[in-house]
């Protein structure tokens, strides 16, 4: 038997022992469990729909003192003094409906005190026509140095704002006093104001986000409620635009997923492909989907509740090319064990078996696509300004002047796809691309949108002459070209080299190497793409 001596007695290490934390420092330390605002509003309104709500009313205020107070009423079901005391009480006793948006009996209280030093819970439950009040004051605990939760008189200014939301009937008022944490100092209060209403803009679209499943009335999957903030209704936002045609489903899914207890459920996977940007109905509708970087990846679903968005899961980082891509992936609270939830409802982190799966069977196919959808549309982006900047206009000129110098192979149409080539191998008929009517200018180096296997160049004959075709849509000229398209020495000097190696295979043509210069182009095509893949893409110019 080991003995430990704790306090100068000696104990048995087989015996129990009640061992209470210190009320001062156990709140302290649950501030700092990782909310941000966002998060936090959010789990206080899970409590709300967990209630039943079908209103949630949220107000933010800052007095002249430059005081800030956060309001958030529900007509929920409410709750009497009995229940007021177990919802903040640290680990409340566990929700009667497990599919419930409420999870661990901590959110109220650590969501809340994340950000304030006094947080207030006013509720009337069905059986009491009188709204009672418990309040966790954090500078009072670390007075006494006990778990006192206060039972102060409800005020009339919070009665009122419970009535506004709940009428007569049941609800419940979440108040946030001595709010410390919300912004930093401001020696300006005209700049304090100004960062409030970021903060309030930021979580007005994140509840539209999060909720949207809830704020939807044509959407079945969660009950509807209505969330205002500061007076402003919140409308949901759907990540996948399904309201824009070209938005495509690219894999879906129903996955079953064994627990160790036996049990089975399934997960919902669905991938959307966004259409690229210049590809909306309107210029309005593509600001409002927000394609960037960081909103691409898995949109993570509990109970229709946004949980995690905007990565993937660390399967893959965050790059452009994903950009147009967005995944649901849908499941109840019979899978928390399975993906782990956290204490915020906002990490999951999936079993091995799932993520493998994730990787190995079901993203290529809809990653193939986004990457091929949004190397088109750059394309077309690149084309778009290429052609108004007419960037290949002086090296166009210049080739044209000294062509004939260093040109040494003769050739001839004969078809409308094939030529003589007369050089100093000889005399061979070849099949290559021929554009008897080019663009004025375009005569010896000409941008494609594409070209066939992905080769950056190839040789061509334009309006009878010597040409090169640039394909639009290679990485290099996109990353490359693109960023100096506007410097005409550096664009000269890149198109003249291409230029001359289309050049150096109509002299040194013949039929046994023919089908290696095809090769070699593809080739050397690939190794730029993989060269250039860490070079960051074009940006978009406004217009």
């Amino acid at each position: 038997m080991i003995k430990t001596t704790i306090n100068s007695n000696v104990i048995n290490d087989d015996e129990d022992f009640i061992c209470p934390p210190d009320p001062e420092r156990i709140v302290e330390g649950l501030r700092d469990t990782g909310y941000n605002f966002n998060t936090a509003v959010a789990d206080i309104i899970d409590n709300s729909i967990a209630a039943h709500a079908t209103k949630v009313d949220i107000r933010i205020d800052m007095n002249p003192k430059d005081e800030i107070t956060v309001y958030i009423a529900d007509n929920g079901e409410g709750m009497d003094l009995n229940g007021l005391k177990n919802a903040m009480t640290y680990g409340s006793k566990v929700r009667p409906d497990l599919g419930s948006l409420g999870k661990f009996g901590l959110g109220l209280k650590t969501a809340s005190t994340a950000f304030c030093r006094c947080l207030s819970v006013i509720s009337r439950g069905a059986e009491s026509a009188e709204a009672k009040k418990a309040q966790w004051d954090l500078d009072y605990v670390a007075d006494k140095h006990a778990w006192k939760l206060k039972l102060p008189d409800v005020l009339e200014d919070e009665l009122s704002m419970l009535n506004e939301t709940a009428g007569e009937g049941t609800g419940t008022l979440v108040v946030w006093e001595k709010v410390d944490r919300l912004l930093k100092n401001y020696s300006n209060r005209g700049n304090r104001q100004n960062a409030l209403k970021r903060k309030i803009n930021d979580l007005q679209f994140h509840i539209a986000m999060v909720y949207q499943r809830f704020l939807d009335k044509t959407d079945s999957r969660g009950t509807n409620v209505k969330i205002t903030v500061n007076g402003k209704d919140i409308e949901a936002w759907n990540p996948f635009v399904p309201s824009e045609q070209l938005t495509e489903l690219v894999g879906n899914e129903e996955v079953p997923v064994d627990m160790p207890d036996g049990t089975s459920s399934n997960v919902i996977i669905r991938a959307y492909l966004l259409p690229n940007k210049d590809a909306f109905s309107t210029p309005q509708a593509s600001k409002e989907a927000r394609i960037s970087n960081d909103m691409q990846g898995f949109y993570v679903y509990r109970e229709n509740r946004l949980i995690h968005y905007g990565d993937w899961l660390n399967l893959y980082i965050n790059e452009p090319h994903g950009s147009l891509l967005r995944v649901e992936f849908s499941f109840d609270h019979t899978l928390d064990d399975a993906f782990n939830v956290d204490i915020k409802k906002s990490r999951i982190l999936p079993a091995e078996e799932i993520l493998e799966y994730l990787k190995s069977s079901f993203l290529p196919a809809p990653r193939r696509a986004a990457e091929e959808r949004y190397r088109h549309g750059t394309a077309r982006n690149v084309a778009k300004k290429s052609e108004q900047r007419d960037a290949h206009a002086e090296s166009n000129r210049n080739i044209d002047e000294k062509a004939k110098s260093v040109e040494a192979a003769k050739i001839t149409v004969t078809k409308p796809d094939e030529v003589r080539i007369e050089n100093q191998n000889g005399t061979f008929s070849h099949k290559i691309t021929i554009i008897s009517d080019p663009k004025p200018g375009q005569v010896r180096v000409i941008t494609k949108p594409d070209l066939e296997y992905g080769q950056l160049w190839e040789p061509c004959i334009a309006d009878g002459k010597h040409a090169v075709q640039i394909n639009q849509s290679h990485p290099y000229y996109q990353k490359v070209y693109y960023p100096i398209l506007s410097q005409n020495v550096m664009v000269t000097g890149m198109d003249a080299l291409l230029w001359a190696l289309a050049e150096a295979e109509h002299k040194t043509y013949n039929e046994e190497i023919k089908e290696q210069y095809e090769e070699m182009r593809i080739a050397v095509s690939r190794i730029l793409k993989t060269l250039v893949a860490d070079l960051p893409d074009p940006e978009e110019e406004d217009e």
